[in-house]
């Protein structure tokens, strides 16, 4: 669980470092969460178009609001609690910025792939919805 914490602060910080080189102006700790945030939606929207695809089973016309505000709510307590309440990411700052030029390059790497897969999946989630005939499974 530790290392998957500290994985979890890498990445912030690496989104963090992100917005700080583009402008200085004291938000990019909020900038980096709400990447961060909007990932993790995309992430958990993917697993439900996933689902339908898998079960050929389109969501039942349940109104978003009533599981997606719940669910934002949530994800923003959560990652204000664990990266911006009293900036606890930056118990680990000292140390990211201590890495070797190589780890550096690596992490920076993975965020990016970390960044564009979700994007991609997103998409091919969206691809192969629409392959499917719905006429079929619809009653």
């Amino acid at each position: 669980m530790e290392k998957f914490k500290k994985a979890y602060y890498l990445f912030f910080y690496k989104l963090y470092q992100f917005f700080h080189s583009l402008s200085n102006d004291g938000w990019e700790d909020w900038k980096a969460g709400l990447v961060l945030q909007t990932l993790q939606y995309f992430v958990l929207f993917i697993i439900v178009l996933q689902i339908e695809i898998f079960t050929k089973n389109p969501t039942p016309n349940v109104d978003p609001k009533i599981w997606a505000i719940p669910l934002v709510i949530i994800i923003a307590i959560f990652n204000y609690y664990i990266l911006i309440y009293k900036d606890k990411w930056k118990l680990h700052e000292k140390e990211f910025k201590n890495y070797s030029k190589q780890k550096n390059r690596m992490a920076n790497f993975v965020t990016l792939c970390i960044v564009l897969g979700v994007f991609a999946l997103l998409i091919l989630s969206y691809f192969q919805l629409s392959q499917i005939n719905w006429s079929k499974y619809r009653t």
